[in-house]
């Protein structure tokens, strides 16, 4: 098995096995026979699965970044999207009014960057600190991969919403036990069908232009 794919489930390991642990205790008497405290770990749990979640994500894309950067690959030889995506700190100058001077260093830095072989900067990927569905999507473009998971918008985005709240110090949400069970569970499934994608994608060597590379769909 390739190296890549081994640390992706190790790290997917360790990440569902505190999950599940969180939720185990969520479960335990000493927890529910307290309401005040019960309410008070379900809110505390949020942010918990909130890091494990973007954490996953950010350490599978840069473990995938530095797996392609060492392939030293051609930019013709990968798909549009990788080709921007190694690109996109180089396009951001043009986001504003340039001067014709600005322009031409522009176009001089471009060039000579774009000569080179496929190497993308890590500083390219964020997730913005708020890692709701359609950031998710908008990663998974910037690599070429279509996953299917549209079944796990809504919580994905509740959860994001909710972590954001108690982040800013809103006091008054309220969390079951089942809302933490179902968040566990969902990214659980998540990172499985995630694993899978960027095995395809590796294996099938989806980020090179040839005939054969039709979208991944899960």
């Amino acid at each position: 098995m390739m190296r890549i794919i081994e640390e992706i489930e190790a790290s997917r390991e360790w990440r569902i096995h505190e999950l599940e642990n969180l939720k185990r205790i969520a479960l335990e008497q000493f927890v529910q026979k307290n309401e005040i405290l019960a309410k008070q770990y379900y809110r505390m749990c949020i942010p918990y699965i909130y890091a494990h979640w973007e954490g996953y994500i950010v350490e599978t894309f840069k473990l995938l970044i530095e797996y392609l950067n060492n392939l030293s690959l051609q930019k013709h030889q990968v798909i549009p999207a990788l080709r921007t995506f190694a690109v996109l700190k180089k396009l951001r100058p043009l986001a504003g009014k340039q001067s014709f001077e600005q322009c031409q260093k522009f176009v001089t830095e471009f060039g000579d960057n774009y000569s080179r072989s496929l190497r993308i900067d890590y500083e390219n990927f964020s997730t913005n600190s708020n890692l709701n569905y359609k950031q998710l999507t908008t990663i998974f473009s910037w690599f070429g991969l279509d996953i299917e998971l549209d079944r796990y918008k809504s919580n994905i985005n509740q959860l994001v919403n909710q972590r954001n709240k108690i982040a800013h110090g809103e006091n008054g949400i309220i969390i079951s036990c089942e809302a933490i069970s179902k968040y566990i569970v969902d990214l659980n499934e998540i990172f499985d069908v995630l694993l899978l994608a960027i095995k395809k994608y590796v294996s099938d060597e989806c980020y090179l232009v040839i005939p054969e590379n039709l979208p991944i769909i899960i």
